[in-house]
């Protein structure tokens, strides 16, 4: 029961309501066009909605923790070389094509390519 009054509570801070707008706009707008449109339609949609009858220092808050998180991407992929977004798929870049391979393949999939090496994955 405590552990349902915390989720409730956690429901009931703007921030994460802010979210939860963007996520019901994505799945909608989701519905009617691609991924990474439907993206930016979910956040700036929702910004406008929220700005107009709500407080804007949510949506500015929630702005900066979108900022913050494709900063931490950018900085771990610069400076580690290490792309973020194919590690969390469990995946790599085949060198000889740049397609997406599980990271445990031994062949890639679209060119059979064969992997050496983790060193001698393509850089994007």
């Amino acid at each position: 029961m405590e552990a349902l009054q915390s989720v409730l509570s956690l429901l009931n801070e703007p921030i994460v309501q802010f979210f939860i707008w963007v996520a019901v706009l994505f799945v909608i707008a989701n519905i009617f066009v691609e991924r990474r449109l439907s993206f930016w339609i979910s956040s700036v949609g929702a910004t406008y909605f929220w700005l107009k009858n709500q407080d804007p220092v949510v949506a500015l808050k929630a702005w900066l923790v979108v900022l913050s998180v494709f900063v931490v991407i950018l900085v771990v992929k610069n400076v580690f070389n290490l792309n973020v977004v194919l590690l969390l798929k469990g995946k790599k870049r085949c060198p000889m094509c740049c397609e997406e391979a599980y990271r445990k393949a031994k062949i890639c999939p679209h060119c059979h390519y064969k992997f050496a090496s983790e060193a001698d994955e393509c850089e994007t």
